[in-house]
């Protein structure tokens, strides 16, 4: 029986995650110590590097990885668990974070999914050049972020990573969606949910999500875990998603997930 997927493990998946799908981006680093994890990749891009904390974190600690990017203008997301206590929010508050947003982390338990929502949409793994860059496009339009900085952070090399995965959703040829799931044992991660804002409201979403959730099943993943932005909470609580732990995002620079 797998372990319950409590706050301390989801924080700690959510910093295997961050490492597994940034680790072959060009500039990538990393910065590991208990209950407090540095991931960046290095682009001027605040969703794509990352601190994470919780339980067992040190404030000095938690300090120094954000001055690390501050000091290089790097705009940075701190996820801030409940169990990191008051003090690491009150570090990132000292230290000019501005508080983004109240981040759920949401979990579905082993229950059987088929793919639903709109039939038009096909649904494959990115490959490749040609896919990592119909990746980058959608998450381009869907997060405003550089073309550029999403290839260099997530390239085409990541997806032969047996960890990672990227889902793709075409509609006549055109990529229109795009989500990347991480695996960790029995359990999936699913981030970097995204649609092209021109289609959103026509099924994609719930068509590309259930769809690679479906085959993440077929290759033994018991159940999933993500972090849920306020555009996507109805359709992942639809999907019979629940909240486990609201985490606290701060950020310095621009942030999507709000």
């Amino acid at each position: 029986m797998s372990k319950p997927l409590t706050e301390s493990v989801l924080r700690r998946l959510t910093a295997e995650a961050f490492v597994s799908f940034l680790s072959e981006s060009e500039k990538f680093e990393a910065v590991a110590h208990p209950g407090c994890t540095m991931a960046l990749c290095n682009e001027p891009v605040a969703d794509l590097n990352g601190i994470i904390v919780g339980r067992g974190a040190n404030e000095d600690h938690f300090a120094d990885a954000c001055r690390s990017c501050l000091s290089r203008d790097l705009p940075f997301l701190a996820i801030v668990f409940p169990e990191a206590g008051d003090r690491i929010q009150e570090v990132a508050a000292e230290l000019g974070l501005v508080h983004a947003v109240d981040f759920p982390f949401m979990v579905r338990e082993a229950t059987p999914i088929e793919p639903t929502g709109s039939e038009d949409v096909v649904v494959q793994r990115a490959v490749g050049d040609e896919g990592a860059l119909e990746s980058a496009r959608v998450l381009c339009g869907a997060f405003n972020m550089p073309e550029e900085s999403v290839l260099r952070a997530m390239p085409a090399s990541v997806m032969d990573s047996p960890g990672v995965d990227v889902f793709v959703a075409t509609i006549e040829g055109r990529a229109v969606g795009s989500v990347t799931l991480t695996y960790h044992g029995e359990t999936a991660g699913i981030w970097a949910m995204g649609t092209d804002p021109e289609m959103q409201k026509r099924g994609i979403g719930r068509r590309l999500l259930s769809t690679a959730m479906a085959e993440a099943c077929a290759r033994g993943s018991q159940r999933f875990f993500l972090g849920a932005t306020p555009a996507g909470y109805r359709l992942y609580e639809s999907l019979d998603f629940e909240t486990r732990v609201t985490t606290t995002v701060w950020v310095s620079g621009e942030t999507s997930q709000a």
